[in-house]
């Protein structure tokens, strides 16, 4: 089934692990498993008991991208893909481009969703398995992870919003560099640019992305969000309208249960228990 290609855990903290489930094809997305994965973190996006989100891939790989071998290959579940994939007008640009606009909301969802995100890498993180860890608010790297555009080597340009996340981190002139050379970073290199958070011992992956994950699941859900905005704004908007978002994210925090509670904590000398709202 289409459906094991895919797998989601929520844990008792609120953290959401996302695992790509092929490894026999090193991660690599098919149709399907591009449609579970929209479907997935826009549910994620609006789940109140979803608190943070990790995604990562089964075995050693992240993700080797998009699956050339199955490339333009109908979705087994998707009954209008069924119907229409033997006609021409399926095969149209048009048609092609909003289903691929589609798939490339999961970028968007992990990108803007409210909550933290966290790429867990090992190994290959390739095409658009590349753009997706981008998309997340934190990327965090075994020492076995590599990077690597991968698009020109096949004679694409690439998809998914990685020339965007990569831009915003590392300016034109380097993504130009990676994309058009296609060259693998290392995952020291990676660290080095800026292109992943933190770079820990392979053992040691999966116990440390969860301690961090629920690390910010246990914090103040409505602060974390409006941190994410205030971030975004800097990046997209003018300091005015930096400004006036700072200001109005900050009086919603400012009401908010969370910071109460954190205010009493502080005067009792004890942890804080945020409950997100």
């Amino acid at each position: 089934m289409s459906e094991d290609t895919l797998l989601t855990e929520l844990d008792e903290a609120g953290v959401l692990t996302v695992t790509i489930n092929r490894p026999e094809s090193r991660n690599a997305f098919d149709t399907a498993t591009q449609r579970l994965m929209s479907e997935a973190f826009y549910d994620a996006s609006r789940n109140p008991a979803v608190r943070a989100v990790v995604m990562r891939g089964a075995g050693k790989s992240f993700s080797s991208g998009g699956d050339v071998k199955a490339l333009g290959a109908p979705d087994p579940d998707d009954a209008i893909a069924q119907q229409w994939s033997s006609e021409p007008v399926w095969s149209d640009v048009e048609a092609r481009t909003d289903r691929l606009r589609h798939f490339m909301e999961s970028s968007l969802w992990l990108h803007r969703m409210g909550k933290p995100t966290i790429a867990m890498v090992r190994g290959p993180a390739v095409g658009m398995g590349l753009s997706l860890a981008l998309a997340c608010d934190f990327r965090v790297a075994s020492e076995t992870a590599f990077l690597m555009t991968g698009f020109s080597r096949i004679g694409l340009c690439g998809d998914y919003g990685g020339a965007y996340f990569m831009t915003k981190l590392l300016g034109p002139s380097k993504t130009l560099e990676l994309y058009m050379l296609s060259e693998r970073v290392s995952a020291e290199e990676a660290l080095r640019l800026g292109l992943v958070n933190r770079l820990i011992p392979d053992h040691e992956l999966e116990a440390r992305t969860v301690e961090l994950a629920r690390q910010l699941a246990r914090g103040p859900a409505v602060a974390l969000r409006y941190i994410k905005e205030n971030v975004h704004a800097a990046l997209d908007l003018s300091l005015e309208q930096a400004l006036d978002t700072e200001a109005r994210n900050m009086i919603r925090c400012r009401l908010s249960l969370d910071c109460k509670e954190a205010m009493s904590a502080m005067a009792e000398k004890r942890e804080p228990n945020f409950v997100g709202r």
